[in-house]
């Protein structure tokens, strides 16, 4: 969308110190920022942590309409555009869930490329500053979160600089957003320590989802093969597992009542508008914001896949607040592991499952029980809860959600992601359906 330069960008500043340390802004009235006080070196950690603070915020906005359209989550509540979007209609440009959530996430991706572009400058005029090259790769990091994030789940987006309309990317385009994404974790391994070890799971991540976009673009159809065997993402996720194979390693968001809430889990939580899927847990028939019971069995154990209703049960407790996972060890041996079965290596495939289930899990190995297809969409599906997956496999394995409507845009046209909404249509004179508000050049 069009994005000014107003409270919705200034105001992170007034919880970017709780994401980090940054110094003190020297200005009369902390509430009355203005461009040129964000533009000030005292104020890069400030403006790196304020699109730290906005990408979560705007991943969690988003993630609401977006994982509503799969499985995981449902509709419980009063208000029917979940409805719609439960019953497999994620491309309606006027759903109001999806309209309302579009403008954190396009001011998410602003920001943090300003941080980028602003901390680009200031490590220029100051060279050797450590403590700015270091705000410089976690900006880059942010940038491609919010970047991939955009790539993942939508068909077409416009990046506008604040009252600048920008041009439409283009459904057939959008992959580009994934390469952008790459390039920014590609700058912010150069940072080193932590930083780095996350961009370079990130970058693993973003390789592979690119890939899937291959497999789900243009939408119509399942592909007949769903498996990927990407050799950027392969080497990324190797390299990471070097170092954190066995901890349980994740990058996650946090939330807080001091910093920004996640809106997925207070929808869930606290709002009682969507609820855990009923393929994946029983509500109470009085209350169906509780939860009764569990329903998605381990295939191998032939019992409750209780890593699962661990994931459920920090969710639920999370109230607004609930974390949110951008990359982990598990998603990075599951990387390997589909690229293994992709290249008929069911070795490889079993050993990387097992440090899973056995490793990190203390469940029973996978020996060829199942099918290694069916295998791998089950530990996917455990381990990658809500960390906003789901859909693309939905699309790509030909698995439904059981809320979809016959005939909807995700029963009948796999691929179908989220469109360019409302918000962004009547500000934007660069959409085909904006002829009110034709560009002036």
């Amino acid at each position: 969308m069009t994005i000014k330069t107003s409270r919705s960008i200034l105001t992170v500043f007034g919880t970017a110190m709780l994401f980090g340390a940054c110094d003190l802004l020297e200005v009369d009235n902390p509430n009355a920022l203005v461009q040129e006080d964000i533009e000030k070196v005292e104020a890069a950690s400030a403006a790196v942590n304020g699109a730290q603070a906005l990408t979560a915020s705007g991943i969690g906005g988003i993630y609401a309409p977006f994982s509503t359209v799969g499985d995981e989550i449902t509709w419980i509540g009063s208000r029917d555009a979940w409805n719609e979007l439960d019953q497999g209609t994620p491309d309606n440009p006027g759903n109001e869930f999806a309209d309302g959530a579009f403008p954190g996430i396009a001011q998410a991706r602003w920001m943090t490329q300003f941080a980028v572009q602003l901390l680009e400058g200031h490590v220029a005029e100051n060279a050797g500053n450590s403590a700015l090259q270091s705000d410089l790769a976690r900006a880059n990091l942010y940038a491609g979160v919010a970047y991939a994030a955009i790539a993942q789940m939508f068909d077409d987006f416009a990046f506008s600089d604040r009252t600048e309309p920008g041009p439409l990317i283009g459904p057939d385009n959008m992959a580009t957003v994934f390469d952008q994404a790459i390039a920014f974790f590609s700058t912010a391994m150069a940072g080193g320590g932590e930083t780095a070890m996350r961009a370079q799971a990130a970058r693993a991540q973003a390789y592979h989802q690119r890939a899937i976009w291959g497999l789900l673009n243009p939408p119509g159809s399942t592909p007949g093969n769903p498996l990927i065997n990407d050799a950027n993402a392969n080497s990324d996720a190797a390299a990471v597992l070097g170092s954190v194979a066995g901890t349980d390693w994740a990058y996650r968001f946090g939330y807080s009542g001091a910093t920004v809430s996640n809106n997925l889990s207070w929808q869930v939580n606290q709002r009682g508008e969507l609820q855990i899927g009923p393929e994946y847990a029983t509500q109470s028939e009085s209350d169906p914001t509780d939860i009764t019971g569990h329903n998605l069995m381990d295939p191998i154990e032939g019992a409750l896949d209780t890593r699962y209703m661990a994931r459920v049960s920090e969710f639920l407790g999370g109230e607004g607040y609930s974390p949110l996972t951008v990359v982990s060890e598990r998603g990075l041996r599951l990387m390997l592991a589909e690229s293994a079965l992709a290249g008929g290596d069911m070795g490889a495939f079993t050993d990387h499952i097992n440090m899973i289930r056995e490793g990190l899990d203390g469940l029973t190995a996978y020996s060829g029980q199942i099918p290694g297809i069916d295998m791998l969409q089950h530990e996917r599906r455990v381990n990658l809860f809500l960390q906003y997956k789901r859909l693309q496999d939905h699309y790509r394995f030909g698995s439904t959600s059981m809320n979809w409507l016959a005939g909807s845009p995700a029963a009948s046209r796999p691929g179908t992601m989220l469109p360019i909404t409302r918000i962004e249509i009547l500000a934007n004179c660069h959409h085909p359906d904006n002829a009110l508000h034709p560009c002036s050049n």
